[in-house]
């Protein structure tokens, strides 16, 4: 616990590393060494606890479920490889051009926050391409059925690559970046603060000049679009990254609103399973499971209320999401990708797409006025398969797990958090108590407060259980402390 230290420096330590509190004169107390015994024996007891729970994690990890790959990231990151991950995350996140499906891209628009997508970015991608999950696309604010052809691809050509960031935001204002070209940033960082308030410092200027990356890095690729799309209009040069003005009609010609953020979105989209109702993928990847917690009880008024971290960690349960509309269970997702458009990664060139249906209606016109009555829709429309590519019609099931596997490895971590929580607890408790001998009379008033060592799973005599739940008493007290300065802060 982050006061274990200030708890214990409060005494005078001794050479064997025993601690002693301030009351006592070392030199001159005879009964220095009786309390070193003393102090030996808590040792004794809180290494016990540790190789117990120590056994315990290794039988938990030896029947885990998780692959190999699951178990790596359960192992402990140092700071630079946390902040390095986060890094990949963030530019996995910005929207290229060239990287499309179907006329949609790999990364979402832009519609919520930077906070808020913190799915698995490489298993988003692997399910458009794939064509498991629809892509993201550029939403229109509005629709109107009315517009002509002309006027669709006219709007379209005017839509950006990404939705635009705010550059002042309150969270960041006064925040030092330096120079974002370097990755060490520690001469930002007043050396004068205490530890923990550096620690603090260093996590507020990462996040700003990660932001202020990510926006430097959607900017690049938004000029790079605008500069490739206007060499391709004055004609110096084809890009086979950009849609042709059929691809462009097709897609936004009927535009369909999603529900929950209220833009129009180019079909097909992702239906709920259960109910059937249309979601983009940028409104589907915000769905994810509670945050762990301890199951809802109802309270009785009659006993004291039993904090959290006085439970059992092994009671943490991490519900599953439940749909937006219907509310039922386990929310899935079902998708069919379309027949007719099969552009981008896995298929034809974005400029090389031609609507088929749109080629058929050509050929009527010029049927009806005999301008070309050799040329047929049959004779058309074969032509132009050569364009589309087999598309699978097996209609894909995702689910919110899906985007997030690792959800078991925080529901795993968050317990484990709590267990170490109440370990610093009774090392705190075991101290004071061995060290003072009359901790435990000015401790009796709370000793209706419940106490963590029935999930220890330790027989202990009756003069170590009295200890350890004054220990705990003392804990809690610490903690709401920790809980109180924290809001504060």
């Amino acid at each position: 616990m982050g006061n274990s230290p200030t708890k214990l420096d409060s005494g005078n330590s001794t050479p064997n590393g025993s601690v002693v509190s301030g009351e006592y004169d070392i030199s001159n107390n005879a009964n220095y060494r009786h309390r070193s015994r003393h102090a030996s024996l808590a040792n004794g007891i809180l290494n016990a606890n540790t190789n117990t729970t120590t056994a315990y994690s290794s039988r938990q990890r030896a029947h885990s479920m998780f692959d190999k790959l699951d178990r790596d990231k359960q192992k402990r990151k140092s700071t630079k490889e946390r902040e390095h991950l986060k890094e990949i995350h963030a530019r996995g996140l910005v929207v290229k051009y060239d990287e499309s499906c179907d006329g949609g891209f790999l990364a979402p628009f832009g519609c919520y926050g930077f906070d808020k997508l913190d799915y698995n970015i490489v298993m988003v991608k692997r399910l458009i391409v794939e064509r498991k999950l629809a892509p993201f696309y550029t939403p229109l604010q509005d629709f109107d059925e009315s517009w002509s052809r002309e006027e669709i691809i006219k709007i379209v050509d005017g839509l950006p690559l990404h939705a635009s960031f705010e550059d002042n935001i309150e969270e960041f204002e006064d925040v030092p970046l330096g120079n974002l070209d370097k990755p060490n940033f520690d001469y930002l960082i007043d050396k004068n603060l205490s530890k923990k308030d550096q620690r603090r410092q260093h996590s507020k200027i990462f996040k700003a000049r990660l932001y202020r990356r990510r926006l430097i890095w959607q900017e690049t690729a938004n000029e790079t679009f605008l500069e490739d799309k206007m060499d391709v209009r004055m004609g110096k040069v084809k890009n086979k990254y950009l849609p042709s003005d059929d691809l462009k009609y097709s897609l936004y010609k009927n535009g369909i609103e999603c529900p929950i953020c209220f833009l129009y979105i180019p079909g097909p989209l992702n239906y709920s399973k259960c109910c059937q109702q249309p979601i983009c993928s940028e409104c589907f990847v915000q769905i994810k499971r509670a945050e762990p917690h301890f199951p809802h009880e109802e309270v009785d008024p009659t006993k004291p209320v039993t904090d959290d971290f006085v439970k059992d960690p092994n009671l943490l349960i991490s519900e599953p999401s439940n749909c937006p509309y219907c509310a039922t269970p386990n929310f899935c997702i079902t998708y069919k990708p379309p027949k007719t458009r099969r552009t981008g990664i896995g298929g034809i060139s974005p400029s090389e797409f031609q609507d088929t249906e749109i080629k058929v209606e050509e050929v009527k016109e010029k049927e009806k006025d005999g301008i070309d009555g050799e040329t047929s829709p049959r004779s058309s429309t074969s032509n132009d398969n050569t364009n589309l590519k087999p598309v699978d019609n097996k209609v894909s099931i995702i689910s919110s797990d899906d985007i997030r596997p690792d959800w078991q490895i925080k529901l795993k971590k968050e317990r484990q958090r709590l267990a170490k929580r109440a370990a610093n607890a009774e090392a705190i408790h075991v101290s004071n108590q061995l060290v003072d001998p009359e901790y435990s009379t000015r401790q009796s008033s709370n000793s209706d407060i419940p106490t963590p060592s029935s999930f220890h799973g330790g027989n202990r005599s009756g003069a170590i259980d009295q200890i350890e739940d004054e220990m705990v008493q003392h804990a809690i007290r610490l903690s709401l402390e920790e809980q109180r300065r924290g809001k504060k802060n």
